[in-house]
C-alpha cells in the first residue's frame, strides 16, 4: 500500500540471469547456489479470484502465481510477465505506471485489458518502456515481486523480501509501488488514504516468525535483512470480472533461446468472502506477546494474522488459523531478533504496531515456502478460485 511519486529511474535489468536456475528469490530459506539449469523443465501456475478489501471497503481481483523448478524454488531469476483480463475489464484510463510519464510517456497498460512488466534495458534506459510492473517486477517462487535479478546479483546472491531490488536508479523506490511491507506507508500508517491499483503482497504482507511451520530467521542464520515469507497473493483494485486470464511470463535469456511460459484460469463467480475483522491485545506482563480475536466469515479455510512491529521492522504472523467466527489466536513472547542475549521479546512496550488479518478459501499458506517443495503447489480451494477478505489495517502500540 506505500504509494511513491513516480520520477526518472534508469533500470538495469539486463537478462543476463535469466537463464540461470536456482535462487529462491521470494522466500527461500537459504539462498542456494547458482547453476545454468534447462528453462523448459520450469512450470508455471496462475490462479484468480475475489477480494474483499476491508481498507476501503471495494471488491478487487487476487491473483496468485507460481514459477518453480522441479525442486520447488524459484525458476529463474528475472522475468517478464504479462497478465490479460477478461474482454472489457480495463486498467483505469490514467493509471499511473512504474516510471516517470512526463519523460516515459503513459503506462501502455492504461486503458487495456493487460497489466505487464517492461523488457529490460541498458542502464542509459534506451528503449524504456512504461509499465505498471515496471523492469523489476516478475513472478517467483509464489507470487509477484520486484526480485528481478540485475548486475548486482553476483555481489547480492538474489532478491528476496527484505533486500529487494532496490539498486540505484532501477525505479524501485521510485515507483508507484514500494515492495518490502506495509511498514510504515500510505494505507497502513494512514488507514484513511485508499489503496492504489495494484497492492497487498509482497508489498504490504509477510509471513514471519511465529507461524507455523516457520523456523527462527532473526538469529543471524540467515541473509542479511530477510523479513520472512511471501504468503503468495496480490491484489488488484479492479473490479473482478467472471471469464478467462492469462499469465505469459517472458524469460529474454541471451545466451540461450529465450522462453515464454503461458497459464490460464477462470472465475467463475465474482461473489466476494464476506469481511474479515482482528483485535490486539498485548500481554499483561508486557512480555512481548500478545493475544486477539480474528472475527471469520462464513467460506474461509484458514486466516493468517500479520503484526509489524513498526519500530523494529520485524513481521510476526500467527497462524494458519482454522474455523469461523470468533477464532483466538496468541502471539508468542518470545520470537525477537538476536544473536546474543537469547531469547527477546517479540514486541517492546511503547512500539507502535501495525495488525491486520487475511482470510483465503484455499490453501494459502500450505502452498508457500518454506515448508512447500513442490513444483506445482494447490493454490484454488473446493470453488476452483483463490478468493481472500482482508481486515482493515488496526494501528496500536504495544
Amino acid at each position: 500500500m506505500k504509494r511513491h511519486t513516480a520520477t526518472i529511474l534508469r533500470t538495469c535489468c539486463f537478462a543476463l540471469a535469466a537463464v540461470v536456475a536456482g535462487c529462491a528469490t521470494n522466500g527461500g530459506s537459504q539462498l542456494p547456489g547458482v547453476s545454468q539449469g534447462n528453462l523448459n523443465n520450469n512450470a508455471l501456475q496462475l490462479a484468480v479470484g475475489t477480494a474483499n478489501i476491508g481498507q476501503d471497503g471495494t471488491v478487487g481481483l487476487n491473483v496468485v502465481a507460481t514459477l518453480r523448478q522441479a525442486n520447488g524454488i524459484s525458476g529463474v531469476l528475472a522475468d517478464q510477465p504479462t497478465l490479460t483480463l477478461p474482454s472489457g475489464m480495463l486498467v483505469p484510463a490514467g493509471t499511473p505506471g512504474a516510471y516517470s510519464s512526463s519523460k516515459y510517456g503513459p503506462n501502455v497498460d492504461a486503458g487495456t485489458n493487460h497489466v505487464s512488466g517492461s523488457p529490460q534495458v541498458p542502464l542509459n534506459n534506451a528503449g524504456l518502456v512504461n509499465s505498471t510492473l515496471g523492469t523489476f517486477t516478475g513472478v517467483f517462487t509464489y507470487g509477484f515481486g520486484p526480485f528481478n535479478c540485475d548486475q548486482s546479483c553476483s555481489s547480492t546472491g538474489g532478491y528476496y523480501i527484505g533486500n529487494p531490488n532496490n539498486t540505484g536508479g532501477n525505479g524501485f523506490f521510485s515507483s508507484n509501488y514500494a515492495g518490502v511491507s506495509f511498514q510504515g506507508s500510505v494505507g497502513m500508517a494512514d488507514p484513511t488514504q485508499p489503496l492504489p491499483f495494484f497492492s497487498a503482497d509482497p508489498f504490504d504482507y509477510v509471513i514471519g516468525n511465529g507461524a507455523t511451520g516457520v523456523p527462527q530467521f532473526n538469529n543471524g542464520t540467515y541473509p542479511v535483512g530477510f523479513a520472512g515469507y511471501s504468503p503468495g497473493f496480490t491484489v488488484f483494485e479492479l473490479p473482478p470480472v467472471a471469464g478467462a486470464y492469462s499469465l505469459s511470463v517472458l524469460v529474454p535469456a541471451t545466451n540461450a533461446p529465450q522462453v515464454t511460459y503461458t497459464a490460464n484460469a477462470t472465475l467463475g463467480s465474482t461473489a466476494a468472502l464476506g469481511p474479515i475483522s482482528v483485535t490486539f491485545v498485548s500481554d499483561a506482563s508486557k512480555d512481548g506477546g500478545g493475544t486477539g480475536v480474528v472475527t471469520v466469515p462464513p467460506g474461509v479455510t484458514e486466516t493468517e494474522v500479520f503484526v509489524v512491529d513498526q519500530k523494529s521492522g520485524q513481521y510476526y504472523t500467527v497462524g494458519p488459523l482454522t474455523g469461523t467466527g470468533a477464532v483466538s489466536y496468541t502471539l508468542p513472547a518470545n520470537l525477537g531478533p538476536c544473536t546474543t542475549n537469547c531469547p527477546q521479546p517479540t514486541l517492546k512496550a511503547g512500539d507502535g504496531l501495525f495488525i491486520a488479518a487475511v482470510g483465503y478459501d484455499y490453501p494459502a499458506f500450505e502452498a508457500g515456502p518454506p515448508g512447500n517443495t513442490s513444483q506445482k503447489p494447490a493454490i484454488t480451494g473446493s470453488n476452483g478460485q483463490a478468493d481472500i477478505t482482508m481486515s482493515p489495517i488496526g494501528n496500536t502500540t504495544y
